[in-house]
């Protein structure tokens, strides 16, 4: 019955606080504070550093991991379930960040899902402790022919075949679009020693759709905006300007 009830419901009030827990670079947390920031949603975002991490800040986690989405005072762990939710509180002009539609929603979670992929490829390059064998393994798998290369040309065709320059054409801007931006940044930043600028050279429509959103002019003016996108100056945001 409650299911029942749920469509004759009012929406939920609007939350009073909220604080993003993540370190001090882009991450995983990147596309979160993107969403948060195009939808005008006041939040803290608590930027944790890196040597403070094990002894004051892990066990404090559900999982041992950030980020981490404090929402007055209940906490959402994972990232895709947090992007999801901020997808549904955020509006861009008018439109929610994350679709209403089922059909149209379970296109935008395929598309976030899809990057596990990638993630799983480049996990165990992050427990090797030889640099040259690390950057060697790195830019093996996005060479022609690897692995990662195959993944990124799914997704440059995916973008192709959508025509309108959106991740998912019918959601229009979605937190899916957010994820793209920043997934494919984090990569070509320098962050992931071994794979350089020039990374998505061959894919013409991720670079599109990465000039896309940064010419954004929310987006363009967060990250020009050094002091509120970087506040502790950490490398690796260049790449979130249009035009680098």
């Amino acid at each position: 019955m409650a299911h029942c009830a749920e469509g004759f419901m009012p929406s939920p009030p609007a939350p009073k606080t909220i604080t993003l827990k993540y370190f001090p670079i882009a991450g995983r947390a990147e596309p979160i504070r993107l969403a948060l920031m195009l939808g005008n949603v006041k939040y803290f975002d608590q930027r944790i550093p890196g040597q403070d991490w094990t002894e004051k800040w892990k066990a404090s986690t559900p999982y041992g991991q950030v980020p981490t989405l404090n929402v007055d005072g209940k906490t959402i762990a994972q990232s895709k379930a947090i992007l999801r939710y901020v997808g549904k509180l955020c509006k861009y002009h008018g439109y929610s960040l994350y679709p209403k539609d089922p059909l149209v929603a379970a296109k935008v979670d395929e598309l976030m899902d899809a990057f596990d992929d990638l993630w799983i490829l480049l996990a165990p390059t992050f427990l090797m402790t030889d640099p040259r064998e690390k950057e060697s393994y790195r830019q093996n798998l996005f060479a022609p022919g690897g692995a990662g290369s195959a993944k990124v040309s799914i997704f440059e065709r995916t973008l192709a075949e959508g025509g309108t320059g959106y991740v998912v054409p019918q959601a229009g801007l979605s937190v899916a679009d957010l994820l793209y931006f920043c997934f494919f940044n984090v990569l070509r930043s320098g962050f992931v020693e071994g794979l350089p600028r020039d990374l998505l050279k061959d894919y013409p429509q991720l670079m599109k759709h990465k000039e896309r959103i940064a010419n954004l002019s929310e987006v363009k003016a967060y990250y020009t905006d050094s002091k509120r996108s970087n506040p502790n100056g950490v490398p690796y945001y260049e790449v979130f300007l249009p035009g680098k």
